[in-house]
Order: structure tokens, then C-alpha cells, then sequence
């Protein structure tokens, strides 16, 4: 594509975009099995806790924050791949 005129960042949006889609992908997993964990696990471990026992984040948040992190981490490898082995 740089033979026909293509600027750097035209060559690098596909890239970028894939490893976004495979971290988004991937946190979109986690949080999902999370979930299926949470609700799955926590009635069968009969645990009794009073309230004030636990203090934990919100699920919204932590999912959230699991799925910012993987965007992130997606976009960080890409980054690092492209400057390493795409010489543009």
C-alpha cells in the first residue's frame, strides 16, 4: 500500500483495529465467564457473610475495568508488533 501512495497510519488502522477487536473480544469473554462463575459458584459455596464483611467493587465496574484493560492491552501488542516488524 506505501507503493501506491498510502500514508503510515492508512497501513496501520487495520492492525490497530484488530488487536482492539481481540482485546474487546477477549475481556467480552472473561466477563462473561465471571458471570456465568458468579452465579454459578457463589450459591453452592453456602458461605454466610454478613454485609459488611465484604468489600468488593461493584460487578459493573470491575467488568468495565476488565474490559478497558483489554482494549488497552489489544492496542499496546499491536503497537509493539507494528513498530517491530512493520517498517512503514
Amino acid at each position: 500500500m506505501k507503493l501506491v501512495g498510502a500514508t503510515n497510519w492508512f497501513v496501520r488502522l487495520p492492525f490497530m483495529l484488530e488487536g482492539l477487536i481481540c482485546g474487546f473480544g477477549g475481556a467480552i469473554l472473561a466477563v462473561i465467564l465471571l458471570s456465568i462463575t458468579k452465579v454459578v459458584a457463589m450459591p453452592a459455596l453456602n458461605l454466610d457473610f454478613n454485609a459488611t464483611d465484604v468489600h468488593a467493587w461493584p460487578f459493573a465496574l470491575t467488568a468495565f475495568l476488565m474490559v478497558a484493560t483489554g482494549l488497552v492491552l489489544g492496542a499496546i501488542g499491536t503497537g509493539i508488533t507494528l513498530r517491530r516488524f512493520l517498517q512503514v
